[in-house]
């Protein structure tokens, strides 16, 4: 079980740095590193912008892809990163494709074009009327039952002539907006997502993020004993929506010597700083830290993980010689994505010289 502690210090300005060329100002290599590490992280969550999913008809024999292409080209030119669905025809398709992007994405815009007419059938035969609906795009309107099945935010506009309230459309309080020239369409869309303040700046993810200039240094209560703390934080990306019973796991450790040795070890819930339960909520726009793993300040090459485990065969590889390591932790939730992570440990047996970053291009 992890052991109950007593946070005493966080030395202002004592942050651990590693670099040769600010050997003479120890502050001003902390500063540009943390800062080198910021703008990095910033560019990245800049780089990924919101996701809409564009679920609409394709057929070849008509104007709908060009239509579609101009939709996404509109909210790209908003900041958005639009994926337009293919319809697929396996199994294998959809759960690799559609199953995935729906997951992943921010925004849902449901076009429904039309298709054949739907004539009724009378005991006599066929009834054929001018004034005869048209039936849906059938791919669209599954797409649109698993997006709502997610709680995806929903655009809905259905062109004139197509059956209202038909299929999910009948449960789903979505007021299709009525469109009759496709040409226009791409601005109707474009302005009903700015009028919905939808936003670029939204993402249906967690990020793992690591200031490699932190730490903190714990007496553990009770005793004369004192470790040091590494924290990776976890970065709830979407602007409204508050991640819900996440749990930490250290997936795997290697020895990143030659030749590399993956490190044996049951997998189990890491703690949360300051917090004695092993899941917690992440609020939007918010980062929520962990333990990463600790040091010993009288023996710096021991490492330890603050565990949820009474075996130490669960949450505790082996570790106790200087070298480089890679530890991959992941985060699980009820309704975002998983997120992983891998970062690089430079254990050394100088405690102010061992270093906890994140790897350079990710897992």
């Amino acid at each position: 079980m992890f052991p109950n502690h007593l946070f005493l210090e966080c030395r202002h300005g004592a942050l651990m740095a590693r670099t040769g060329r600010y050997k003479g100002n120890r502050k001003r290599g902390l500063e540009v590193q943390y800062k080198w590490a910021r703008i990095m992280n910033e560019n990245k969550n800049r780089s990924r912008p919101a996701r809409v999913f564009i679920s609409c008809g394709q057929r070849k024999d008509s104007d709908e892809l060009d239509t579609a292409q101009k939709i996404r080209d509109r909210l790209q030119a908003l900041g958005f990163d639009p994926y337009i669905a293919v319809e697929e025809q396996t199994l294998s398709g959809l759960k690799e494709n559609i199953f995935r992007q729906l997951q992943l994405t921010e925004y849902f815009v449901f076009v429904d074009f039309k298709r054949e007419k739907l004539v009724p059938r009378r005991k006599t035969g066929l009834l054929w009327s001018p004034k005869l609906q048209h039936r849906g795009s059938l791919f669209s309107h599954q797409e649109l039952a698993l997006a709502s099945y997610l709680d995806l935010p929903l655009l809905a506009f259905q062109e004139k002539g197509v059956k209202t309230d038909d299929g999910i459309l009948r449960f789903l309080q979505a007021n299709a907006t009525t469109f009759t020239d496709r040409h226009l369409l791409p601005n109707v869309i474009a302005d009903e997502v700015q009028r919905r303040s939808w936003t670029p700046h939204s993402r249906n993810g967690l990020i793992l993020e690591r200031n490699p200039a932190q730490y903190v240094d714990v007496q553990v209560y009770g005793t004369q004993v004192y470790r040091r703390f590494y924290y990776v934080a976890v970065r709830n990306l979407h602007h409204h929506k508050t991640a819900t019973n996440c749990y930490v796991y250290l997936e795997k450790a290697i020895k990143l010597d030659q030749p590399h040795a993956e490190i044996p070890f049951g997998s189990v819930e890491l703690k949360w700083a300051g917090y004695t339960l092993p899941n917690a909520h992440i609020l939007p726009q918010t980062a929520r830290p962990f333990d990463a793993l600790f040091t010993h300040h009288a023996q710096p090459t021991e490492v330890g993980f603050n565990v949820f485990s009474d075996s130490s065969l669960f949450g505790h590889p082996p570790m106790s010689a200087a070298g480089e390591y890679e530890l991959r932790y992941s985060v699980v939730s009820d309704n975002f994505p998983i997120a992983r992570a891998s970062l690089i440990l430079s254990l050394s047996g100088a405690l102010d010289q061992t270093t906890l970053v994140l790897k350079a291009g990710g897992d």
